[in-house]
């Protein structure tokens, strides 16, 4: 097999993940495509490791090649910052021909340097609550200030000029929560606490609250400003009284 990925591919030094180009080709059924890893082609089948559970524990098998019918095949290219996925071979053979990973390179990379002309926004505090709540709601809530940071600003905040900072500024925000009782740190994991319920709510009472004072003192200055010009009429038809405004 040409090319293989190593065991330990290079994600966050950016001048090892530009030198990437390299395969991984895996099998299994049509909703577990990662089940079987490739590591050799061999005259009658493919040898590689079959991976038990959801976990990292493997075992290494062959598939014959009168059995590979039965499974899905997912290759994966990773060629510098991409991971391009082929759900069949002959759409990879077809791709390769035309040398198609350069497109999504250069496509991503012309979106990631827009992505960094840009200053990212720090939200406020009551946003990050709101999005741990909907992300614990959903089944996946966000647990450290990377997740948090991925779920504001998709995956492109790793490249960004003002990601130390922003990772800084969320890290104490988090710690915040959990000075405060919304949240609990266990494990360098944050979990969001009842308390945090409490605080959204008083929020949004104090918002609606604030929210409708400005509404009343809407409705006054239109009010006022009314009687103001129907006082003017008054007072100019008593002056003049022949003449009309």
């Amino acid at each position: 097999m040409q090319k293989p990925a190593p065991e330990r591919i290079p994600l966050s030094n950016m001048q090892r993940v530009r030198q990437r180009d390299y395969f991984a080709v895996h099998l299994g059924p049509k909703n577990d495509r990662r089940r079987f890893i490739v590591t050799e082609v061999l005259e009658d089948g493919l040898k590689g490791f079959w991976f038990l559970g959801s976990g990292s524990q493997r075992e290494e098998r062959t598939i014959p090649n009168d059995q590979l019918g039965d499974y899905e095949v997912l290759i994966t290219h990773y060629f510098a910052e991409m991971e391009i996925n082929y759900t069949s071979a002959v759409e990879f053979l077809l791709r390769r021909l035309v040398r198609y990973e350069w497109i999504p390179l250069y496509r991503e990379r012309l979106l990631q340097y827009l992505f960094n002309r840009r200053p990212l926004d720090e939200k406020r505090r009551i946003q990050v609550l709101r999005l741990m709540l909907d992300g614990r709601i959903n089944g996946n809530p966000p647990r450290s200030a990377i997740d948090i940071m991925t779920e504001l600003y998709g995956n492109r905040w790793a490249h960004h000029p003002q990601q130390s900072e922003l990772h800084e500024y969320y890290e104490m925000m988090l710690d915040s929560f959990v000075a405060s009782g919304d949240a609990t740190l266990e494990e360098h994991f944050y979990e969001l606490a009842p308390q945090a319920m409490n605080t959204i709510h008083t929020f949004n009472e104090e918002e609606r609250r604030h929210n409708g004072n400005v509404a009343i003192q809407r409705w006054m200055l239109i009010v006022t400003a009314m009687v103001g010009v129907a006082t003017f009429i008054q007072a100019w038809t008593a002056v003049f009284p022949s003449a009309k405004p």
